[in-house]
């Protein structure tokens, strides 16, 4: 009787922690919709697994090598999310409005890999990924600049040699992470 009992509180134990416990790739990017109220340009993109692999099926694996690497990309994918916010003037965000969303990639389960700050031209890069053993589970990129803010989070097993062709698909926007800051 009691084992029955030890094995029930574990059970419930078990179906209550393991979300808790299990670490998701996915961001919680709602708190950045308040400044679209002040944006000259808003763009917001959510493809999840449903639609990336929608999509892929128009992508052919024998017209082009561009298309066949994009297909073989992004078909382990989870999902791809955009929020880019283009402002007329600067200070229309603070890094206040930005912090929820670092908050989420300090916790566990993350690293940053890429930090570019340029106090010249203020623009402020960072890239993190999210792994397990050796697989890449996630990676977001946030972009800080006076008049733009851009975050990207693209979920699911990713191959990071191949992660720079999707710069310009899905709504991602050339970053420019190799390349002098402007």
């Amino acid at each position: 009787m009691r084992s029955g009992r030890i094995a029930s509180a574990l059970i419930v134990l078990f179906a209550t922690a393991s979300p808790t416990l299990a670490q998701t790739a996915l961001l919680k990017l709602d708190n950045l919709d308040k400044l679209a109220v002040s944006a000259v340009q808003v763009i917001d993109v959510t493809v999840d697994e449903q639609l990336l692999q929608l999509a892929s099926k128009f992508l052919s694996s024998t017209r082009s090598a561009d298309e066949r690497e994009i297909k073989e990309l992004v078909k382990d994918l989870k999902g791809v999310y955009v929020k880019r916010f283009e402002f007329e003037t600067e200070g229309q965000y603070s890094s206040a409005d930005v912090e929820p969303v670092l908050r989420q990639l300090r916790g566990s389960g993350w690293a940053r890999i890429v930090g570019v700050t340029s106090k010249s031209k203020y623009r402020n890069v960072e890239v993190f990924v999210m792994t397990e053993a050796s697989l890449v589970k996630g990676i977001a990129v946030v972009a800080a600049e006076p008049r733009e803010l851009t975050v990207v989070n693209v979920v699911g097993p990713i191959d990071v040699d191949r992660l720079s062709r999707l710069e310009g698909q899905f709504g991602i926007p050339p970053l420019d992470l190799g390349s002098k800051p402007r």
